[in-house]
């Protein structure tokens, strides 16, 4: 007899594979689901592998390691699984940041000692993530053959109370800090706490250690927490979080706070976690690329926190932050190892995998400066306000009528999206915005999807598949380029698609809307989504002629601050007055 699976059956399973990283197999041992077979069925005959978000494969790795680290009763092809994971996170991380010449005698020497790593395996099953057997040598080994040397800079300098790295994009930093953490763990036995902006890097850090220990060392890593058992039966716990520091007030250790210049509430954040390494022999390191100068961490990394201690007698204390003083670390005035490493620094230095003058090619003399210089961003030149942003930053596990879990996420209440299309580097992306019934209510950012690279029926799919979820009042799409081809395609489940054609007028009403909105903090989007900050930072006031009108700095990671574009190509449904009663009563006749 053959059973049917109502839609509630289907959307979990289409959750579980999209966003949660699950095989099939693994979704078809839960309960209540079909065969493996059938959710293949389904996910060809729903294309359900082009709404699988957009990451970069350290990201996509990071996750599968993580979710079968947890994992508890692992079958033999999960461990097989996972030692691939690992051995390709570890490829990954040594290709991206491991010096080559070094890397050809690790192979040899790894390959020479199988049978000794196969002991160890055996020997270790009988102990959780037993870390005994790694001694300080073997690490110092290691150290050699993996580091850069600004990295090897790093770890030398690593014993100060205190320290606050500036530094550019993709150089090795959450490799390199994954390393030193563990190192440490192992020979010092101290905890150790990592506190990221975004809880995709915290599962980075995560993975990156569960790889090494694996890759290097044949030791099998699981749990959440990692509790490690070292020798002399002593241990040593590594917790990962992402800027909820609340969840781990009880715990104590060194401190990593990674991307701090796009952490909210780093005020408050601080308090919290500094608390954590209260003890003399904890250690505290931020490190971060620069954002702008309003925002709360500036005054820690320029030293006017200080001058509000008790330890500060000096009114005119000052500390000298500029490039010449700290390119090559010091311990400044006010007791924190503060270094501004720039892109050209380590290159000089022997880092091989950035070409620079490529670089200069991508981006411009601004981008660039702020990329890989250590360069902030003043405020005045933005169209948006990073302090005011932080302040419609919200947590979306309070928001008690939405639930991505459920076949429908917000019930019927009424849902606003957005698309930015791709043009050349940027990101295609569509954002799925809650629509205020009354006058004053908050704009909350319900979901977002990366459809970057995709064609154009992929993307209208995946925006239709939006509108059969979510009671959708208005569909906002740029069709100044490339965008018209989607829209086309969009108009034939959704008729009333409002078409946005770029011009001065049009981005002036974009903008001044969605400041108006942020400035009366009637926007809100969870802690984890830091890339929308920084995409709204990115916009920028420009003149042509006699006209005002705003550019946008492009970047890899903020695209041409699609995202931002996108939540104001769904805000635009509502008047400039906030008063949306009227358009509400209008177009509640388009509900798809």
């Amino acid at each position: 007899m053959k059973v049917k699976y109502g839609p509630s059956i289907v959307k979990t399973a289409r959750e579980h594979f999209v966003y949660g990283g699950f095989t099939f197999d693994e979704i078809a041992e839960l309960d209540g689901m079909p065969s493996a077979r059938q959710l293949r069925r389904w996910a060809d005959e729903n294309n359900w592998i082009e709404l699988c978000p957009v990451m970069d494969a350290e990201t996509r790795i990071s996750r599968r390691i993580n979710l079968l680290t947890e994992k508890e009763d692992k079958t033999d092809k999960d461990l097989k699984e996972l030692d691939c994971l690992c051995k390709n996170l570890a490829v990954l991380n040594q290709s991206k940041f491991a010096p080559a010449k070094k890397q050809q005698a690790h192979n040899q020497d790894h390959s020479t000692n199988n049978d000794s790593g196969n002991h160890k395996k055996k020997r270790k099953k009988k102990v959780k993530n037993d870390c005994s057997g790694i001694t300080k040598e073997m690490l110092d080994e290691l150290k050699e053959k993996l580091l850069y040397p600004h990295q090897m800079h790093w770890f030398d300098n690593q014993d100060h109370r205190t320290r606050f790295l500036l530094k550019p994009r993709q150089i090795g930093a959450t490799f390199y800090f994954s390393f030193e953490a563990f190192y440490d763990a192992v020979v010092n036995g101290n905890n150790k706490i990592f506190i990221s902006a975004s809880r995709d890097q915290a599962e980075i850090f995560k993975a990156n250690i569960v790889a090494l220990c694996k890759e290097h060392f044949d030791v099998d890593l699981s749990g959440s927490p990692l509790a490690l058992t070292l020798a002399d039966g002593k241990t040593a716990t590594l917790y990962f979080k992402s800027t909820n520091a609340r969840t781990a007030q009880s715990a104590s250790g060194d401190l990593y706070v990674d991307e701090v210049f796009w952490i909210p509430k780093f005020k408050e954040l601080r308090g919290l976690a500094q608390a954590m390494a209260t003890h003399k022999k904890y250690r505290i390191t931020y490190f971060s690329t620069p954002s702008v100068t309003s925002h709360e961490a500036y005054e820690l990394w320029t030293g006017k926190w200080f001058k509000k201690t008790m330890a500060c007698n000096d009114p005119a204390f000052e500390i000298d932050i500029s490039y010449q003083n700290l390119k090559d670390g010091r311990v400044c005035d006010d007791g924190i190892y503060r270094q501004m490493l720039n892109v050209v620094d380590v290159v000089k230095s022997g880092f091989d995998r950035i070409n620079i003058e490529l670089l200069k090619k991508e981006y411009s003399k601004d981008e660039f400066n702020n990329l890989f210089m250590g360069k902030f961003i003043d405020d005045a030149h933005s169209a948006f306000s990073m302090k005011e942003l932080m302040a419609c930053i919200g947590n979306s596990e309070k928001w008690k009528d939405f639930n991505k879990e459920w076949e429908r996420p917000f019930a019927m209440k009424p849902v606003l999206i957005g698309f930015d299309p791709a043009r050349t580097i940027d990101k295609a992306t569509v954002v799925v915005l809650s629509c205020p019934l009354v006058p004053g209510e908050k704009f909350r950012l319900l979901e977002t999807l990366d459809l970057t690279g995709n064609n154009f029926e992929v993307m209208a799919n995946a925006i239709k598949e939006l509108t059969i979820k979510y009671n959708v009042q208005h569909i906002g799409v740029d069709t100044t380029g490339i965008g018209y081809g989607v829209f086309d395609l969009i108009q034939n489940f959704y008729p009333m698609a409002m078409p946005i054609h770029y011009n001065p007028i049009i981005k002036n009403k974009l903008v001044i809307k969605a400041s108006n909105v942020i400035n009366n903090k009637r926007f809100e989007f969870d802690e984890a989504a830091v890339t929308v900050a920084a995409s709204f930072i990115n916009i920028r006031k420009k003149v042509v002629g006699d006209q005002i009108t705003y550019a946008t700095n492009r970047t890899a990671s903020t695209g041409h601050a699609d995202i931002a574009w996108a939540i104001m190509h769904a805000m635009i449904y509502e008047p400039l007055s906030g008063d949306s009663h009227s358009s509400q009563t209008t177009i509640g006749l388009k509900v798809a």
